[in-house]
C-alpha cells in the first residue's frame, strides 16, 4: 500500500508540474522578442537597411511568399551573415534580434516577455508567420 500511495503522489506531481510550465512557443506568433526590442530595431532599419531596402519587401504578401512557414532561424541567420550589404556579417547579436523583432512587429507578431536571441537551435524549432490581414 505504501508504494502505490508514493507513486499517486509523484503522478500527482508531475501533472502538477507539467500544467505549471509555460507554453513553448511553436511560432512567431507566440510572443518570440520584446516590445523593447522591436523600439530599438526601428532606428536600426532606417539607418542600416533602409538605404537599400524598404519596410514592403519583409511585410504582408512579400514576407508570406518568402517566410512563412520558415523556421526563424532561416531569417536569423540571413540578417546576420548577408546584411548590411556592404558589410555583411557585420551586425552584433542584439543588432540582429532587434531587426528581427521589428520586422515581426511590422507583420503584427504580438511582443512577449522574453527577448529574442541568436539562439539557432531555439530559432529552428519556432516558425515564421505574420497575423492575417
Amino acid at each position: 500500500m505504501h508504494t502505490r500511495m508514493k507513486r499517486a503522489v509523484a503522478a500527482a506531481l508531475l501533472l502538477l508540474l507539467t500544467a505549471c510550465s509555460e507554453p513553448v512557443p511553436e511560432n512567431s506568433m507566440d510572443g518570440i522578442y520584446t516590445a523593447q526590442q522591436a523600439e530599438r530595431g526601428a532606428p536600426l532599419f532606417t539607418d542600416l537597411c533602409q538605404r537599400c531596402h524598404s519596410m514592403q519587401e519583409f511585410t504582408g504578401r512579400t514576407f508570406d511568399a518568402i517566410w512563412n512557414g520558415v523556421p526563424a532561424a532561416a531569417l536569423y541567420t540571413r540578417i546576420a551573415n548577408t546584411m548590411p550589404l556592404d558589410q555583411p556579417g557585420s551586425l552584433s547579436v542584439a543588432q540582429v534580434s532587434n531587426l528581427m523583432a521589428h520586422i515581426l512587429s511590422e507583420n503584427g507578431n504580438p511582443a512577449g516577455d522574453t527577448p529574442l536571441e541568436g539562439d539557432l537551435d531555439y530559432l529552428m524549432t519556432i516558425t515564421l508567420a505574420r497575423q492575417s490581414e
